[in-house]
């Protein structure tokens, strides 16, 4: 069932992007995207001997594209990139040779270490969205790398790393859209005390 909770996710984005969005060109680009990505979820290419899925090739388009447009400083953005991409590329080789590994860190605590690291370091939904999923790609580019070099062959972009991603970017939206309201429900709660004090 590997890819399943993405798949999950990308019809909620699609749904809410298409129902709950005012008509605009980002909202269409954004239903687009969901579209595209569901549809391109089990597509492989073949390149220099190496398998790669398409829609790994649309997720590293993706998050150069949003790292560009919400511009972070760089010598600090490509530290906190190796920061994320060292955490999802070690835990996953450790799980590889430690078996509790694999019980211990599954796709929601590894997903939980990722937004711990992202919310304690970057600001902005956009931004952290876009580090988690360059973190992920290129986290899943070494280890396709790894494990070809070792003689195993290994798509890069597998399914349970999309799991982790989504998880991961969605969360990160919830949480943003938690906040949002937290601060609107204060804003009118001023708003109701100095009502009731000037009466």
């Amino acid at each position: 069932m590997d890819g399943i909770i993405f798949v999950w996710f990308a019809w909620m984005g699609l749904v809410i992007a298409l129902f709950f969005q005012k008509a605009s060109f980002n909202r269409t680009l954004l239903a687009f995207i969901f579209l595209l990505a569901i549809c391109l979820i089990h597509t492989t290419v073949e390149t220099f001997n190496v398998t790669v899925s398409a829609l790994w090739l649309l997720l590293l388009g993706i998050g150069y594209f949003l790292l560009m447009k919400y511009r972070v400083n760089t010598v600090y953005a490509i530290i906190i990139l190796i920061m994320l991409t060292a955490a999802f590329t070690s835990i996953q080789l450790f799980a590889i040779y430690d078996p509790v590994f694999t019980f211990l860190y599954t796709r929601w605590s590894i997903s939980a270490i990722l937004l711990v690291i992202i919310h304690l370091t970057i600001n902005g939904t956009f931004e952290r969205s876009s580090f988690l999923i360059l973190s992920i790609v290129h986290g899943e580019m070494i280890l396709g790398m790894i494990f070809n070099g070792m003689g195993f062959e290994r798509v890069i972009g597998e399914l349970a790393s999309l799991d982790i991603l989504a998880i991961s970017v969605m969360s990160t939206a919830a949480w943003s859209g938690f906040v949002k309201i937290t601060l609107h429900l204060e804003k009118l709660l001023k708003k109701h005390q100095e009502r009731r004090g000037y009466s």
